[in-house]
């Protein structure tokens, strides 16, 4: 590409790419078609029960739409009541029926086809050469266009009644007793708290993320909850009840979050919790329970800032989004001697995150919960929206818990995409029978290796970069940090890929479920029993979720390029830097498209 004021870029540069990408496009090429297999039982042990296992159980095999007649063998018995699936969503093909039949019984949807697989890996490897180094003002001396949402009158009123916050938080509190009382109490066969949590709150909560930002966290019912308890207040929410100790120094970072993030993967997947109501209501109560501890134990809501999986993940895929919480003009903050944002005042509590609004510049920590909107008493504070990753292109701080953790979400993502493919099911039983472990252990061990891999990749991908810019003074720990963040947009972009394949094939089992959502034979809007086609064709999902992976890898480079521009004043020396970075965004891209290329064990019947 041409830069204004620079000669055009040595050719020598693109060679030493294309000899990188020639045998990465070939290995991520490498078994791009899936196969059929069998999703075994988590709690089988014995070669035996294994063996009688694979032999009896039942897979439904989800293929894109054909008008093949089915047979008598492709009906499906739930309970003693005849289904049928809407037509033109997608067919199924069912083996007769046999023993296990609820847990044995597998939905699997195929994976794009290789064709469009190898399509979108050229996709990916020409985006990386296209927008490297190419010209972009956006984020530039950190101008950028801005719409101010409480210009609307009756939006700027609403926001600054005291009752906002529990007003907006009521829906998600109600839904979350109802996962709760159906989990405990409601048939463990047919129950509306898994498709509820997993299907409809989980996925949505990623596209929620990307459009509006860390909004969530300010309906969350876990800080409802929280709140209300510790205030003795449906309005206020200053803190009557609570010890208000600080928060441990050493863990003043999201170093708490990722740890419980991975736990709560690994007790998520390792036992099965996206099928069992009873444990989903478990988990809801562990969670609510942790951040009503901490409100109680800590000042503010250190348990949002430091802890909370939902909060920090949202938080640092809200680097994208393009809606902020900013001060109208920092001179109105400097000159402001109350600081009634930070600090409250006898009607409003401070910034429950710990944050001074008046110089906020990124959405990490924000939950905007909008205290500091109604504390404010210069009416200086601004909803914004803003163009897309307006906070990742002029990014100049970089940290580690950040950084490590952008990298883990990436590596988490594709692990719940890799636990549902056939490959997985393959390697799970053959280290199984040769290890002679059970299945947890071999579970274990295979999730500590996939979350570990990309960080280990990375680490090598900063040394390179380093060995290729040794004649500056940037560190090798410096390019990790600072180049990991070129990372969010492809996590982000696959989780919401991955996501959106759930609610799409997935977000319609709801609707019998409104009828009697805890599996007591209720009928109440006439829905219950009947089964619905997906919301879109198989084909359609293909195409969504590859143009997303594409999207996020493009944005993941042009931001990459942007750091290193920031790391490397020097033009030669950032444009090395780049090298062994974007082979390894190509590879991690590519790895994704080869997910959504295999065949997929979907989370819930259809």
């Amino acid at each position: 590409m041409r830069s204004k004021g620079r000669k055009r870029r040595q050719p020598e540069l693109f060679i030493t790419f294309n000899r990188v990408y020639t045998p990465l496009v070939v290995t991520a090429l490498a078994g791009f078609p899936g196969h059929t297999s069998h999703r075994l039982k988590p709690s089988l042990r014995t070669g035996r029960e294994l063996k009688h296992y694979l032999k009896h159980s039942k897979i439904i095999k989800i293929m894109p739409n054909t008008n093949t007649t089915t047979n008598q063998n492709q009906s499906l018995q739930h309970e003693g009541s005849h289904s049928s699936m809407h037509e033109g969503s997608h067919s199924m093909t069912i083996a007769e029926d046999r023993p296990f039949t609820e847990e044995s019984t597998m939905h699997q949807m195929d994976g794009i086809p290789t064709y469009l697989a190898i399509t979108g890996v050229i996709l990916v490897i020409l985006c990386s050469h296209y927008f490297v180094n190419k010209k972009s003002t956006i984020g530039k001396n950190k101008q950028y266009w801005q719409f101010n949402l409480l210009k609307f009158g009756f939006l700027n009123t609403l926001v600054k009644k005291s009752y906002f916050p529990l007003l907006i938080q009521s829906v998600s509190m109600i839904l979350f007793n109802l996962v709760i009382v159906a989990g405990f109490i409601g048939s463990q066969q047919t129950n509306i708290a898994p498709v509820l949590t997993w299907t409809w709150w989980w996925v949505l909560l990623i596209f929620v993320i990307l459009g509006l930002g860390t909004t969530f966290c300010a309906v969350c019912p876990w800080e409802g909850f929280s709140s209300l308890i510790s205030s003795f207040s449906l309005s206020s929410r200053i803190k009557k009840l609570g010890f208000e100790h600080k928060w441990p120094k050493f863990a003043r970072n999201i170093y708490p979050a990722l740890i419980l993030f991975v736990l709560l993967t690994w007790y998520e997947l390792g036992f099965d919790v996206t099928r069992s109501p009873m444990m989903t209501a478990i988990m809801a109560v562990v969670m609510v329970s942790m951040a009503i501890l901490a409100a109680l134990i800590f000042e503010k809501r250190a348990f949002c800032r430091y802890a909370c999986i939902v909060g920090r993940i949202s938080g640092l895929y809200a680097l994208f989004s393009p809606i902020e919480l900013r001060p109208k003009t920092t001179d109105v903050c400097r000159t402001c001697t109350g600081k009634e944002c930070y600090n409250g005042s006898e009607t409003q509590t401070g910034c429950p995150t710990n944050l001074f609004p008046g110089n906020l510049n990124k959405n990490t920590y924000c939950t905007l919960c909008t205290e500091c909107i109604r504390a404010c008493p210069h009416d200086n504070l601004a909803i914004n929206i803003r163009p897309p990753a307006t906070d990742l292109y002029d990014k100049r701080q970089y940290k580690w818990d950040e950084a490590i953790l952008a990298i883990v979400l990436l590596a988490l993502t594709s692990f719940h995409g890799i636990t549902m493919t056939p490959a997985w099911e393959k390697l799970n039983n053959s280290l199984r029978v040769e290890m002679t472990l059970g299945p947890k252990p071999v579970f274990t061990m295979l999730m500590i290796i996939i979350t570990i891999a990309p960080v280990l990749i990375f680490g090598l991908t900063a040394f390179s970069a380093k060995k290729f810019t040794k004649e500056s003074n940037v560190s090798v720990g410096k390019i990790f940090r600072a180049f990991a963040y070129s990372v969010i947009p492809i996590a982000l972009f696959y989780h919401l890929a991955h996501n959106g394949m759930h609610f799409f094939m997935e977000a319609q089992n709801i609707i019998p479920l409104l009828s009697d959502p805890f599996g007591w034979g209720w009928n109440l809007f006439g829905t219950a029993g009947k089964t619905y086609g997906s919301l879109l064709t198989l084909k359609t999902i293909w195409y969504i979720q590859l143009g997303l992976i594409v999207i996020g890898h493009i944005y993941g480079v042009i931001i990459a390029d942007r750091i290193a521009k920031n790391l490397f004043k020097d033009h030669k020396l950032a444009m090395k830097s780049l090298i062994p970075l974007i082979v390894t965004m190509i590879l991690f891209s590519s790895f994704s498209i080869w997910l959504i290329a295999q065949p997929m064990h979907m989370r819930s019947g259809m």
